[in-house]
């Protein structure tokens, strides 16, 4: 199915019972500013496929937002979470 209004007709002159997915939880969040002299980290760990070619970066900011420095490592082939877990190990050594 292509989600679109011509399959719509389709499955309705066809009697199919639609049972369409239940709308995601929106949950609200807080931010508050990080304590004086902390740093906050943004970490991402990216994989082209599953074992693919993986990369990461990351972004420092000071705990008033100003940009305290950033950077990227490619890792070669390996999955999504050893993407993430090298980043934050990175991240740890560099902070």
């Amino acid at each position: 199915m292509r989600n679109s209004v011509e399959d719509l007709d389709i499955l309705k002159c066809l009697h199919v019972q639609l049972k369409p997915p239940k709308a995601p939880r929106i949950v609200e969040v807080h931010w508050q500013v990080p304590p004086a002299d902390w740093l906050k980290v943004n970490i991402d760990g990216t994989a082209f496929g599953s074992l693919g070619l993986v990369g990461s970066s990351c972004v420092f900011h000071t705990s008033r937002g100003f940009f305290k420095g950033a950077f990227a490592v490619p890792i070669g082939k390996a999955y999504a979470f050893e993407a993430e877990l090298a980043v934050a190990i990175h991240a740890i050594s560099y902070g």
